[in-house]
């Protein structure tokens, strides 16, 4: 249970939003990136920020470059 508490299960689509984001990329470019709309990221990137438990975009990475969900 702490090893998925410590790496929650996220989607294909959330770890590349994610990755995304930990490149510095806005939603818009995000959603260009992906060919998904601008409001699909934002989905994924609100339940990115609730599985990993933090509050905004740069938290996200910070968290996931810790646990080594992905890298810079």
């Amino acid at each position: 249970m702490v090893q998925r508490l410590s790496n929650p299960e996220l989607s294909e689509k959330e770890l590349a939003v994610l990755r995304s984001l930990a490149q510095g990329m806005s939603n818009a470019d995000i959603a260009t990136a992906l060919s998904i709309g601008e409001g699909t990221v934002k989905s994924h990137v609100n339940r990115i920020l609730n599985k990993l438990d933090v509050s905004d975009r740069t938290q996200a990475v910070i968290v996931a470059v810790k646990r080594g969900i992905v890298n810079l």
